[in-house]
């Protein structure tokens, strides 16, 4: 029971946990024209990406939550634009929400954010609701960070939406502070190295 490396057999559930948090915090199914599309934007890749790590949160009928990441995230985007993306199924823009995901998944800007040239590494974590609330949360995170500063990163950072509150208030509990907010989310930093 807790944190283990992901294996190839838990991207089902890697891609299930995406789905089912990945509408600020709730369920995203229907939301997108193809409910696969969320995890391979902001998941899966992490499963097979450069640098990357990919942590689940095991209780024993396998992974409940995950926390997913890359200790050198311009590297990471020049993956994904050029190898990731094109190799994942054609999607067209059938909602709403498929105008905002398709178009930030070929943007090879998308995670350049002004964190990156301090803050390196980036990462997403979720979890289903019977794992929350009981510390698997925060112990991804420290699992997480250490592996980072391990591998040479000397800061991590991520982008929670605004409208995810329980993200807003759970990310500064476990160490990280906002760096910069825009109308729609926030980016939090933290250092990996202890410095």
């Amino acid at each position: 029971m807790g944190i283990r490396r992901a294996l190839p057999s838990d991207e089902a559930a890697i891609a299930r946990i995406c789905l089912l948090t990945g509408d600020h915090g709730h369920d995203a199914t229907g939301v997108f024209g193809d409910d696969r599309a969320i995890a391979d934007v902001y998941a899966i890749p992490y499963l097979h990406g450069p640098d990357c790590v990919a942590l689940v949160w095991d209780e024993g009928e396998g992974a409940i939550g995950y926390v997913v990441g890359t200790t050198d995230t311009r590297a990471f985007q020049r993956w994904f634009v050029d190898q990731w993306w094109p190799s994942r199924p054609p999607r067209e823009v059938q909602t709403e929400a498929d105008r905002w995901l398709l178009p930030s998944a070929i943007d090879p800007e998308r995670m350049l954010t002004d964190a990156v040239a301090e803050y390196p590494a980036h990462l997403h974590i979720d979890l289903l609701p019977e794992a929350q609330g009981r510390g698997a949360g925060r112990a991804l995170i420290e699992t997480m960070v250490e592996h980072l500063a391990r591998a040479g990163a000397p800061g991590v950072h991520l982008v929670a939406p605004k409208e995810n509150a329980a993200a807003q208030a759970f990310y500064p509990r476990v160490g990280f502070a906002p760096l910069a907010d825009d109308h729609s989310s926030v980016t939090f930093v933290r250092r990996a190295d202890g410095d």
